[in-house]
C-alpha cells in the first residue's frame, strides 16, 4: 500500500531510516499472534523498534494503522517525535457499525478469495466516488486476492478494529506533533473523526490537512504526491 509513497519520499529522506511493517494478519506476517487487540499490535511494533534500536521515530499510518499509532504514542512516548495519521479514528464503534462490518467480514472470508462483488463494495464504501475499474483499483483487487491469507488471519485483524476502545479522553496525554490528513468524503471514518482528534490533542502542535472530494484510501488508490510532500515537510519540521 505504501510503495508509491515510499518511492516518492525516499530521495528526499536520505538522512533517515524508512521502515515498513507488516502487522499481524497483514502481508507476510502470518506466524504472529492469532488473537490480538490494537494494543497488542502496538506492543509488537514497539518490540520490533526496540530490537532495531530505533529512536526519534515518526510513525506514518493510515486507517487501522493510525489507531495503532496513537496507542504507540501512549505506550512509549519517549520513542516518538511525531505522528502522521491518515484516515484516522480514535473512538469506539457503535453497535450498528459493528453489525454492518461483521456482515462484510463474513462475506469476505466465506470463499477462498474475496469475490469481485465484495471487493468492489469495499472500495466504493471508502467514499470519494472511486472507479472500481481504474488501473489502481484493479491493482488493489489483485493484491487482495494474491495476498489473501485466509480467515484465520483476516478475522482477528478485523475483530481488533471492531472491538477497539475509545481513546479520545486519553489524547490529552500525547505531546508529540501530529499531522492529520483526511479525505473530505471519507465514508469509513468521516472527517468529523479527524476533527475530534484534533480538538482533543490540546497539549501538542496538531495540523489537519483535508483533501477535497477524496475518500478513505488517500494513498495507493490515488496519486499521492500531496501526501508525500506533507510527510516530507512534517519530518523537516519535527527533526529540524
Amino acid at each position: 500500500m505504501w510503495e508509491e509513497t515510499f518511492q516518492l519520499l525516499a530521495p528526499h529522506l536520505s538522512d533517515v531510516n524508512l521502515l515498513r511493517i507488516d502487522l499481524n494478519g497483514h502481508g507476510k506476517t502470518i506466524a504472529g499472534r492469532k488473537e490480538y487487540t490494537l494494543w497488542n499490535q502496538a506492543e509488537d511494533v514497539l518490540a520490533l523498534l526496540g530490537e532495531l534500536e530505533l529512536s526519534q521515530v515518526i510513525i506514518a499510518a493510515i486507517s487501522m494503522g493510525s489507531m495503532i499509532a496513537l496507542r504507540l504514542a501512549l505506550l512509549d512516548p519517549a520513542r516518538f517525535v511525531g505522528l502522521v495519521l491518515l484516515g484516522s479514528n480514535a473512538s469506539a464503534v457503535t453497535d450498528a457499525q459493528r453489525s454492518a462490518f461483521y456482515q462484510l467480514r463474513d462475506i469476505w472470508v466465506a470463499a477462498p478469495v474475496p469475490s469481485e462483488q465484495i471487493m468492489n463494495a469495499a472500495i466504493l464504501g471508502w467514499g470519494g466516488n472511486p472507479d472500481v475499474d481504474s488501473p489502481r483499483a484493479i491493482r488493489i483487487k489483485k493484491d487482495w486476492i494474491h495476498r489473501h491469507s485466509g480467515a484465520e488471519n483476516v478475522v482477528p485483524t478485523l475483530n481488533s478494529m471492531m472491538e477497539r476502545d475509545n481513546l479520545l479522553d486519553r489524547l490529552i496525554e500525547i505531546r508529540v506533533p501530529v499531522l492529520l490528513i483526511h479525505g473530505e468524503d471519507d465514508k469509513t471514518y468521516p472527517l468529523e473523526d479527524a476533527v475530534d482528534i484534533k480538538d482533543r490533542l490540546v497539549k501538542t502542535d496538531v495540523r489537519l490537512e483535508v483533501i477535497k472530494d477524496e475518500g478513505h484510501l488517500l494513498i495507493h488508490l490515488r496519486e499521492a504526491k500531496d501526501v508525500a510532500e506533507w510527510i516530507q515537510a512534517f519530518k523537516q519540521r519535527v527533526l529540524a
